[in-house]
Protein backbone atom coordinates (compact mmCIF):
# COMPACT_ATOMS: atom_id res chain seq x y z
CA UNK A 1 0.00 0.00 0.00
CA UNK A 2 1.37 3.30 -0.87
CA UNK A 3 0.82 6.35 0.76
CA UNK A 4 0.73 9.96 -1.30
CA UNK A 5 0.95 13.14 -0.17
CA UNK A 6 -2.66 13.91 -1.58
CA UNK A 7 -3.95 11.99 1.63
CA UNK A 8 -5.58 14.79 3.43
CA UNK A 9 -8.34 14.94 6.33
CA UNK A 10 -11.06 17.57 5.73
CA UNK A 11 -13.59 18.65 8.08
CA UNK A 12 -16.99 19.40 6.23
CA UNK A 13 -18.47 16.59 4.92
CA UNK A 14 -21.70 14.52 4.27
CA UNK A 15 -22.22 10.59 3.87
CA UNK A 16 -24.85 10.42 1.80
CA UNK A 17 -26.65 11.12 -1.20
CA UNK A 18 -27.80 10.06 -4.83
CA UNK A 19 -30.52 10.41 -7.51
CA UNK A 20 -32.71 7.92 -5.44
CA UNK A 21 -34.64 7.70 -2.50
CA UNK A 22 -32.28 6.44 0.25
CA UNK A 23 -34.54 4.30 2.90
CA UNK A 24 -35.05 5.57 6.26
CA UNK A 25 -32.82 3.40 8.47
CA UNK A 26 -34.85 0.62 9.88
CA UNK A 27 -35.99 1.50 13.85
CA UNK A 28 -34.88 -2.12 14.55
CA UNK A 29 -31.37 -0.69 14.32
CA UNK A 30 -31.78 1.09 17.42
CA UNK A 31 -29.93 -0.51 19.82
CA UNK A 32 -31.80 -1.39 23.19
CA UNK A 33 -30.28 -1.09 26.03
CA UNK A 34 -32.49 -2.87 28.72
CA UNK A 35 -30.64 -5.41 31.33
CA UNK A 36 -26.91 -4.92 29.67
CA UNK A 37 -23.93 -2.83 30.21
CA UNK A 38 -23.77 1.00 29.34
CA UNK A 39 -22.19 1.26 25.82
CA UNK A 40 -19.42 3.07 25.85
CA UNK A 41 -18.28 6.13 23.71
CA UNK A 42 -15.60 5.23 21.10
CA UNK A 43 -13.45 8.00 21.18
CA UNK A 44 -9.53 8.92 19.88
CA UNK A 45 -7.47 11.66 19.23
CA UNK A 46 -4.51 11.63 16.84
CA UNK A 47 -1.93 13.77 15.41
CA UNK A 48 -1.00 15.25 12.33
CA UNK A 49 1.61 12.69 10.38
CA UNK A 50 0.33 9.57 12.07
CA UNK A 51 -1.47 7.34 9.96
CA UNK A 52 -4.99 6.44 10.14
CA UNK A 53 -6.56 2.84 8.57
CA UNK A 54 -10.17 2.06 8.26
CA UNK A 55 -10.83 -1.50 7.86
CA UNK A 56 -14.23 -2.78 6.29
CA UNK A 57 -13.98 -6.62 7.12
CA UNK A 58 -16.53 -9.22 5.88
CA UNK A 59 -15.68 -12.56 7.19
CA UNK A 60 -15.22 -15.87 5.65
CA UNK A 61 -17.83 -18.36 7.29
CA UNK A 62 -15.73 -21.80 9.01
CA UNK A 63 -12.66 -19.83 8.75
CA UNK A 64 -11.68 -18.52 12.35
CA UNK A 65 -8.56 -20.90 12.51
CA UNK A 66 -6.94 -19.31 9.19
CA UNK A 67 -7.88 -15.59 10.98
CA UNK A 68 -6.16 -16.64 14.02
CA UNK A 69 -2.88 -17.45 12.32
CA UNK A 70 -2.75 -14.14 10.58
CA UNK A 71 -3.29 -12.24 13.71
CA UNK A 72 -0.56 -14.61 15.20
CA UNK A 73 1.63 -13.22 12.66
CA UNK A 74 0.82 -9.39 12.03
CA UNK A 75 -0.23 -7.90 15.80
CA UNK A 76 3.27 -8.80 17.78
CA UNK A 77 4.98 -7.84 14.50
CA UNK A 78 2.54 -3.89 14.29
CA UNK A 79 2.57 -3.55 17.96
CA UNK A 80 5.98 -3.62 18.39
CA UNK A 81 5.93 -0.33 15.30
CA UNK A 82 3.04 1.24 17.73
CA UNK A 83 0.16 -0.13 15.84
CA UNK A 84 -2.76 0.41 17.89
CA UNK A 85 -6.28 -0.44 17.49
CA UNK A 86 -8.31 2.93 18.48
CA UNK A 87 -12.06 1.12 18.34
CA UNK A 88 -14.46 0.70 15.83
CA UNK A 89 -18.21 0.98 14.63
CA UNK A 90 -21.10 -1.92 13.52
CA UNK A 91 -22.51 -1.96 10.33
CA UNK A 92 -26.50 -1.91 11.03
CA UNK A 93 -27.32 -1.49 7.60
CA UNK A 94 -26.12 -1.52 4.20
CA UNK A 95 -27.96 1.17 1.97
CA UNK A 96 -26.07 0.69 -1.27
CA UNK A 97 -23.18 -2.23 -1.53
CA UNK A 98 -22.48 -5.12 -2.66
CA UNK A 99 -20.42 -5.65 -0.07
CA UNK A 100 -21.58 -6.86 3.01
CA UNK A 101 -18.68 -5.85 5.87
CA UNK A 102 -19.57 -6.36 9.67
CA UNK A 103 -17.72 -3.16 10.91
CA UNK A 104 -15.58 -0.08 10.35
CA UNK A 105 -12.50 -0.70 12.41
CA UNK A 106 -10.17 2.40 13.36
CA UNK A 107 -6.09 1.38 13.73
CA UNK A 108 -3.49 3.97 13.94
CA UNK A 109 0.79 3.76 13.54
CA UNK A 110 2.76 6.42 14.84
CA UNK A 111 4.06 7.61 11.13
CA UNK A 112 4.36 6.25 7.64
CA UNK A 113 7.81 5.38 8.51
CA UNK A 114 6.40 2.46 10.67
CA UNK A 115 3.51 0.95 8.54
CA UNK A 116 6.55 1.10 5.64
CA UNK A 117 8.67 -0.82 8.02
CA UNK A 118 6.07 -3.28 9.26
CA UNK A 119 5.77 -3.96 5.33
CA UNK A 120 9.08 -4.17 4.97
CA UNK A 121 9.04 -7.26 6.94
CA UNK A 122 10.24 -10.56 4.72
CA UNK A 123 7.33 -12.60 5.81
CA UNK A 124 4.42 -10.06 5.65
CA UNK A 125 3.57 -10.74 1.47
CA UNK A 126 3.42 -14.57 2.16
CA UNK A 127 0.68 -13.35 5.01
CA UNK A 128 -1.09 -10.73 3.37
CA UNK A 129 -1.64 -13.13 0.37
CA UNK A 130 -3.53 -15.58 2.54
CA UNK A 131 -6.03 -12.88 3.90
CA UNK A 132 -8.59 -14.55 1.30
CA UNK A 133 -8.65 -17.54 3.71
CA UNK A 134 -10.58 -15.83 6.74
CA UNK A 135 -12.07 -13.14 4.62
CA UNK A 136 -14.66 -12.85 1.62
CA UNK A 137 -13.23 -9.06 1.53
CA UNK A 138 -11.17 -6.90 3.57
CA UNK A 139 -10.77 -3.49 2.11
CA UNK A 140 -8.25 -1.20 3.89
CA UNK A 141 -7.99 2.65 3.63
CA UNK A 142 -4.99 4.32 4.78
CA UNK A 143 -4.21 8.21 5.21
CA UNK A 144 -1.47 10.07 6.52
CA UNK A 145 -3.40 13.05 8.58
CA UNK A 146 -1.94 16.34 7.39
CA UNK A 147 -3.53 17.95 10.67
CA UNK A 148 -4.81 16.53 14.14
CA UNK A 149 -7.84 14.69 14.40
CA UNK A 150 -10.07 14.25 17.59
CA UNK A 151 -13.28 11.80 16.94
CA UNK A 152 -15.88 10.85 19.39
CA UNK A 153 -18.74 8.32 18.12
CA UNK A 154 -21.53 8.65 20.87
CA UNK A 155 -24.00 5.30 21.20
CA UNK A 156 -26.85 7.29 21.47
CA UNK A 157 -26.14 9.03 17.76
CA UNK A 158 -26.38 7.71 14.71
CA UNK A 159 -23.84 7.69 11.67
CA UNK A 160 -23.73 7.45 7.67
CA UNK A 161 -20.48 6.55 5.98
CA UNK A 162 -20.11 6.95 2.37
CA UNK A 163 -17.01 6.06 0.32
CA UNK A 164 -17.26 7.54 -3.04
CA UNK A 165 -15.39 7.08 -6.25
CA UNK A 166 -15.53 9.72 -7.66
CA UNK A 167 -15.66 11.13 -11.87
CA UNK A 168 -12.22 11.42 -13.56
CA UNK A 169 -13.26 14.59 -15.12
CA UNK A 170 -16.14 15.90 -12.99
CA UNK A 171 -14.97 15.19 -9.44
CA UNK A 172 -15.30 18.58 -8.10
CA UNK A 173 -18.97 18.15 -8.70
CA UNK A 174 -19.29 16.08 -5.54
CA UNK A 175 -17.85 18.65 -3.54
CA UNK A 176 -20.53 21.21 -4.83
CA UNK A 177 -23.14 18.94 -3.64
CA UNK A 178 -21.62 18.45 -0.33
CA UNK A 179 -21.58 21.79 0.33
CA UNK A 180 -24.87 22.57 -1.30
CA UNK A 181 -27.00 20.68 1.26
CA UNK A 182 -25.04 21.63 4.35
CA UNK A 183 -27.72 23.72 5.71
CA UNK A 184 -30.08 21.15 4.92
CA UNK A 185 -28.26 18.67 6.96
CA UNK A 186 -28.08 20.86 9.74
CA UNK A 187 -31.32 21.42 9.82
CA UNK A 188 -32.05 17.75 9.85
CA UNK A 189 -29.80 17.11 12.62
CA UNK A 190 -26.42 16.19 10.89
CA UNK A 191 -22.89 17.19 11.55
CA UNK A 192 -20.04 16.57 9.31
CA UNK A 193 -17.63 15.06 11.58
CA UNK A 194 -14.88 14.01 8.87
CA UNK A 195 -13.97 13.50 5.54
CA UNK A 196 -10.81 11.73 4.62
CA UNK A 197 -9.68 12.85 0.64
CA UNK A 198 -7.50 10.20 -1.77
CA UNK A 199 -7.23 7.81 0.98
CA UNK A 200 -4.05 4.70 -0.10
CA UNK A 201 -6.59 1.22 -0.76
CA UNK A 202 -6.23 -2.28 -0.84
CA UNK A 203 -7.97 -5.50 -1.05
CA UNK A 204 -8.17 -9.07 -1.12
CA UNK A 205 -8.79 -8.14 -4.95
CA UNK A 206 -5.36 -7.20 -5.22
CA UNK A 207 -4.69 -3.06 -5.30
CA UNK A 208 -8.28 -1.61 -7.39
CA UNK A 209 -8.98 1.82 -7.72
CA UNK A 210 -9.13 3.77 -4.54
CA UNK A 211 -11.88 5.90 -3.65
CA UNK A 212 -11.66 9.74 -4.00
CA UNK A 213 -13.53 10.19 -0.36
CA UNK A 214 -14.66 8.70 2.56
CA UNK A 215 -17.11 10.53 4.50
CA UNK A 216 -18.81 10.36 8.34
CA UNK A 217 -21.81 11.98 9.37
CA UNK A 218 -23.44 12.01 12.90
CA UNK A 219 -27.19 11.85 13.19
CA UNK A 220 -29.84 12.70 15.69
CA UNK A 221 -32.04 10.29 14.17
CA UNK A 222 -32.26 7.60 11.76
CA UNK A 223 -34.63 9.95 9.49
CA UNK A 224 -32.44 13.01 9.39
CA UNK A 225 -30.99 11.70 5.99
CA UNK A 226 -34.84 11.29 4.88
CA UNK A 227 -35.31 14.95 5.55
CA UNK A 228 -32.10 15.97 3.83
CA UNK A 229 -33.80 14.02 0.47
CA UNK A 230 -36.78 16.41 0.63
CA UNK A 231 -34.98 19.11 1.10
CA UNK A 232 -35.13 22.25 -1.26
CA UNK A 233 -31.44 22.34 -1.17
CA UNK A 234 -30.70 18.62 -2.10
CA UNK A 235 -33.25 19.16 -4.69
CA UNK A 236 -31.06 21.98 -6.04
CA UNK A 237 -27.35 19.85 -6.02
CA UNK A 238 -28.59 16.19 -6.53
CA UNK A 239 -27.57 16.42 -10.10
CA UNK A 240 -23.95 17.73 -8.51
CA UNK A 241 -24.21 13.94 -7.09
CA UNK A 242 -25.19 12.34 -10.30
CA UNK A 243 -22.31 14.24 -12.46
CA UNK A 244 -19.40 13.71 -9.58
CA UNK A 245 -19.62 10.42 -8.71
CA UNK A 246 -19.03 7.02 -10.49
CA UNK A 247 -19.80 4.65 -7.99
CA UNK A 248 -20.38 4.65 -3.85
CA UNK A 249 -20.85 2.66 -1.05
CA UNK A 250 -23.12 3.46 1.49
CA UNK A 251 -23.77 2.59 5.32
CA UNK A 252 -25.04 3.13 8.75
CA UNK A 253 -23.12 2.81 11.29
CA UNK A 254 -23.48 2.75 15.31
CA UNK A 255 -21.05 1.90 18.38
CA UNK A 256 -21.37 -1.43 20.11
CA UNK A 257 -23.10 -4.65 18.71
Amino acid sequence: MHLTPRNALLCACLAAGSLFTVPVASPLLAQTTEAAAPVQPVSFALEAGEVLQIIAPQSRENSRAARQAYYDFVLPQAERLGFERLGGLSVRQKVVSDYDPGAFLFFSWPDAASFTMFEAHPEWPAYRDQRPDGWEELKIYTVELEQDLALTFDPAKHYTVVVAWLDAENGADYTRYLDGIEEAVTRSGGRFIAKFNDPAYEANAGTPPAPGQITFVEWDSLDGFEKVQKSAEYQANRQNFASGVDRFEFYWLGVGG
